[in-house]
């Protein structure tokens, strides 16, 4: 991914599959306490029918879903750019997919530390676990913000050494 598009598309893309998650969770919540009719924000978020009374008048806040926007985008960057996640989110950009072992192997983090930082990736959109077999893996969102962040530290690194200070060339 070499676009800024590219990866802004594929970071959206994931956190608009963490936004439909957490919408079908609030309709659920919803109608178990009387606020909507159950299943509303499901179908609507599937085939766009029959909107709940929160997702209809979510569609038509722009403030408000730019806020929620710019809340999860946010989320995810601060959870990413944590540097023992970014480490975890480097493991799992080596490998398709890691076990917990694993994982815990390349970080030195003990079993609970790391099951709370991968729940935190999971919630924010930035990996996935297979409850069947216990590996996790990176999303498109993940691997886009990694890329990101590897260019800019590439194009950081050349411009440091370009204009560093050389001894064999006079002080300026």
């Amino acid at each position: 991914m070499n676009d800024m598009s590219e990866v802004s598309a594929a970071i959206a893309e994931d956190l608009w599959q963490r936004f439909r998650l957490l919408a079908m969770v609030i309709d659920r919540t919803d109608s178990f306490v009387g606020m909507a009719p159950a299943g509303a924000a499901i179908e609507n978020l599937s085939d766009e029918q029959a909107p709940s009374r929160w997702l209809h008048a979510l569609a038509n806040n722009h403030d408000e879903v730019t806020t929620i926007a710019g809340d999860l985008v946010v989320r995810a960057f601060r959870i990413a750019l944590e540097p023992t996640n970014f480490a975890i989110l480097l493991q799992l950009r080596e490998q398709l997919a890691v076990s917990l072992p694993d994982l815990m192997q390349a970080t030195q983090l003990n079993r609970l530390s790391l099951n709370e930082r991968i729940n935190d990736l999971i919630q924010a959109g930035l990996a996935v676990k297979d409850v069947q077999t216990g590996q996790v893996q990176g999303t498109k969102a993940a691997e886009a913000i990694v890329d990101f962040i590897q260019q800019v530290r590439d194009k950081l690194s050349d411009l440091i050494l370009q204009k560093l200070y050389k001894p064999d060339e006079p002080e300026p």
